[in-house]
């Protein structure tokens, strides 16, 4: 289940029915919602989510919604200071249900390399290879200021990419936050 903390500032609401996930509004619809959830708990309630959808007359082709991780696993291992990428990736990082369309189009923007030019220090492809040296450095006082500007960069890579989503922006920032309390 996503840490409750990821969705401060966020309005919510718990989606009953679902352990685990969340609802909150969409941007773009104020009649609209996204459902907000761990890879792990999305994955398990997809089916039954897209069940329950068709018995309210609402009639989606499943496979045509995919879950997004708000914050990329490739882009969480440069800042996950605490060394746990793997567990949270699965269970604890907060992913949002979203049209393979949005999915695609935030990937391209997220996974190419003028992104990382712009946003990123070079580390090692691995994710958790970056991950266990993010872990070392939070430890090393020498390299506070560096790791604060790669926790800045982060920070205007998903305010940029999410440009007029608040909630997808706001669930980030909050994510990114926890990596700063972790650094001091």
């Amino acid at each position: 289940m996503i840490n409750y903390k990821y969705l401060a500032r966020v309005h919510h609401v718990p989606f009953d029915q679902y352990n685990g996930l969340y609802v909150a509004r969409d941007y773009r619809d104020p009649y609209s919602s996204r459902f907000i959830c761990s890879y792990n708990d999305g994955k398990n309630h997809k089916a039954r989510l897209f069940q329950f959808f068709r018995r309210c007359g609402q009639n989606e082709i499943q496979r045509d919604w995919e879950l997004h991780h708000i914050v990329e696993g490739q882009h969480f291992a440069d800042i996950d200071f605490s060394g746990r990428l793997s567990k949270m990736y699965a269970y604890e990082l907060p992913c949002v249900l979203i049209h393979k369309e949005e999915h695609r189009a935030y990937n391209r923007l997220l996974h190419i390399k003028e992104t990382d030019e712009l946003y990123r220090d070079q580390l090692p492809k691995d994710m958790l290879q970056r991950s266990q040296q993010a872990a070392a450095s939070a430890h090393d006082k020498s390299q506070q200021r560096k790791l604060q500007i790669r926790i800045k960069d982060i920070e205007h890579l998903y305010l940029d990419a999410y440009s007029g989503d608040t909630v997808l922006q706001r669930i980030a920032q909050n994510v990114i936050n926890e990596a700063k309390e972790l650094i001091g």
